[in-house]
């Protein structure tokens, strides 16, 4: 006989738990304007790091309370049926019920580890994402106007109500207008519009404000995105982002979440994805700060693909790497990374060293050049989904981490994260030279931007970075990072004929955090043309006093500018 008080009370604990989560969350998420006003980036850096750890630490609490008031029916399924009825009354009207029911999943999670979703009493579905109806005022406000112009453009500058002063709107709205309006007139042959829509909230990150909306005549439309800055003058923008391509850089998977308070984030996402058509909802989700829903988002997609597609899993192309067992579906934007068991020589770290440190960039800033991975434990997959070659790797090679159980496949333990190309395999293909020539000094500005956020690589080699869509240069094998500021950089010694090597052994004794720089070049220039690019612009890489200089920098606590659009789009340099 199930207890409808106790279900109550469960269902309602998780409800109301939740709502003080967020509640905390969005607490945090609005002081970003305040650090913003005050140029207070490294606490706002030291914010995000406790946003981010809200979910886990309530996940823990509600599951203990929910041990304590289930007792013996923690793990009763038909107790859990009924609990996930009487949550979904108490949540319906919430215009973040979808965020709601991804927190009481966190919680089944926990009670049901060992076992896959259930939506019997789960929260789940393979029918594809619907976006939320909501009303216009809930989410943007519209600017009236005959036509794109410098006063249409002071008007959405001024919508938004800070408390420092701009340094010269109007040098900033002629700015905009001077970038924009070609494009607009190349567009469509005039500068007539219906109307301008703003997103209401503002969206932080970094030492950056943006602004964010679209502009609209008839059945034409252009996005934009304004990104403000705040130095002791005041406030300025520094650019304007209008193609969907760059605006996708902006909310790329390899960037920190922005800061931005709303009461409806189905219907932020929604308005996002309108925008930004090739981007997955679950990654829109994660760069606003909502990751487990983004997580929720994503095993959605997988399954609905899964079970929608006539696709295989299979070895990732490219270089089997020592650490990581990688799969992938053919047609599929996701990679699935697997801890092998033991690694080969030379690695020499552990299993749980591994997860430390993609905890670490989990949590970290990750500058524009680092994928976001997001954790998955005891998934099930049909077996028959597995080709023979990759049953082969994982059975030789992790046995701790699958199980192949008769006609299913449990996996305890998987990052999945978007897929790129190898770097390796990109610039040994039939692309064009030209892109080829962009992509190796993009590698190289990748590993200085890492570098200036106190973030060393540690396995430079090209195999360990990967190619986007958009031609950027991520990084993404994570067992050797370590900080720049922990590293020693040295020279190599050198000897003449005459020295005693036996007496100078000490001077070539290496600690594990010594750093040899020249010795980057044998393998991180290709040999041919597209390597004399690289060293023609990049060649400081191989000296130890380039990076030293860095650590400087780090230690007197300059607080490097990171931007998430090219500087060539700035309008000032500085």
């Amino acid at each position: 006989m199930i207890n409808k008080t106790i279900v109550h009370t469960v269902a309602k604990n998780i409800a109301d738990q939740y709502d003080i989560l967020l509640y905390t969350f969005n607490d945090i998420t609005l002081s970003a304007k305040e650090y913003f006003e005050k140029q207070m980036y490294k606490e706002l850096f030291l914010r995000q790091q406790e946003r981010y750890r809200l979910y886990g630490k309530y996940v823990k609490e509600v599951y203990a309370k929910t041990q304590e008031l289930l007792g013996e029916h923690i793990d009763d399924v038909q107790y859990w049926r009924a609990i996930k009825i009487e949550y979904s009354s108490i949540i319906i009207d919430k215009p973040y019920r979808l965020n709601s029911e991804t927190f009481y999943n966190s919680i089944t999670r926990k009670v049901f580890a060992e076992i896959s979703f259930n939506p019997n009493y789960e929260y789940f579905d393979y029918t594809d994402y619907k976006p939320i109806l909501c009303t216009e005022n809930e989410i943007y406000d519209v600017i009236d106007c005959s036509h794109f112009s410098v006063v249409a453009i002071k008007q959405i500058l001024q919508y938004f109500k800070f408390n420092v002063p701009f340094e010269d709107i109007n040098r900033d709205a002629q700015n905009i207008f001077d970038e924009m309006a070609p494009t607009i007139i190349h567009q469509k042959s005039n500068l007539y519009l219906d109307r301008i829509e703003v997103l209401r909230p503002v969206f932080y990150r970094n030492r950056g404000a943006f602004i964010i909306g679209r502009i609209f005549n008839k059945n034409w439309s252009i996005p934009f995105v304004i990104p403000l800055m705040n130095d002791e003058k005041g406030i300025y923008v520094d650019s304007v982002i209008y193609t969907p391509a760059e605006i996708s850089i902006i909310f790329s998977f390899t960037r920190a979440s922005f800061f931005v308070y709303t009461k409806y984030p189905a219907q932020l996402i929604d308005y996002l994805k309108s925008m930004l058509t090739h981007k997955t909802v679950g990654e829109l989700y994660d760069s606003i700060g909502y990751y487990r829903h983004g997580k929720t988002i994503l095993y959605r997609d997988l399954m609905n693909y899964i079970h929608n597609h006539d696709d295989k899993f299979i070895v990732t192309p490219g270089i089997k790497g020592m650490v990581m067992a990688v799969f992938t579906l053919k047609y599929y934007n996701f990679v699935f990374k697997i801890i092998r068991d033991k690694f080969e020589p030379p690695k020499t770290c552990t299993r749980e060293f591994v997860i430390k440190k993609y905890e670490e960039v989990e949590i970290n800033d990750r500058v524009g050049r680092m994928a976001y991975a997001h954790k998955f434990e005891n998934l099930i997959f049909p077996r028959n989904l597995f080709s023979h070659e990759l049953v082969r790797e994982l059975q030789n090679s992790c046995k701790d981490t699958v199980e192949f159980n008769g006609s299913e496949v449990l996996i305890k333990h998987v990052y999945i994260e978007r897929r790129m190309t190898p770097l390796n395999v990109y610039l040994q293909s039939d692309e064009n030279p030209i892109n080829k020539g962009r992509v190796i000094l993009d590698y190289g500005f990748c590993i200085k931007e890492l570098a200036a956020a106190n973030i060393f690589p540690g396995d430079l080699l090209l195999k360990n970075f990967g190619v986007t869509r958009h031609g950027r240069v991520i990084f993404y094998d994570y067992d050797e990072i370590a900080k720049v500021t922990e590293c020693r950089f040295r020279r190599i010694p050198q000897f003449t004929d005459d020295d005693d090597m036996r007496g100078n052994a000490e001077m070539i004794a290496a600690e594990p955090n010594d750093i040899f720089p020249e010795e980057f070049k044998s393998f991180m220039a290709p040999d041919g043309p597209i390597g004399e690019i690289f060293l023609a612009e990049h060649n400081e890489l191989f000296d130890p006093k380039f990076w030293r200089d860095i650590q400087k920098r780090i230690q007197t606590g300059d607080y490097i500018r990171f931007f998430a659009y090219d500087k060539y789009k700035r309008f000032r340099n500085d």
